[in-house]
């Protein structure tokens, strides 16, 4: 980033629970970096289950005080044995559900990540 002092970006992660990212490093920590740098306009979630988003953002907005950004998947889950994405209780017709409780968690920039839909999208707009 300091190479490209007008430079404006945002960061997402990947997590493994509300405090970690896949990689185990806790969000704190990247959190803490991150605020060195006044190009940094925004920090975010994606690829997140859909379960596991509003803890992940009240864990963030507790860290920050950017705007934050997410994109969770649908709801579908993901197994990496089958290769194959399967449907256990939550579906991403509901993603437009819980966009009161991600925007109270200081969600400014809403979306959608693996296995959402136009029609997801169009959710979102339509309760925002």
């Amino acid at each position: 980033m300091t190479a490209y002092p007008r430079a404006r970006a945002w960061f997402s992660f990947t997590l493994r629970d509300s405090e970690h990212l896949s990689d185990g490093t806790p969000l704190r920590d990247v959190v803490a970096l991150l605020a060195d740098y006044p190009q940094v306009v925004a920090l975010g979630i994606n690829c997140i289950a859909l379960e596991n988003t509003t803890a992940a953002l009240q864990h963030l907005h507790s860290l920050t005080a950017l705007p934050l950004v997410v994109y969770p998947n649908s709801g579908e889950q993901y197994d990496a044995v089958s290769k194959t994405w399967h449907h256990h209780g939550e579906h991403c017709s509901h993603l437009a559900d819980y966009l009161p409780q991600w925007q109270a968690a200081g969600a400014r920039l809403i979306g959608g990540c693996c296995r959402t839909t136009p029609k997801d999208i169009a959710a979102l707009k339509a309760r925002s």
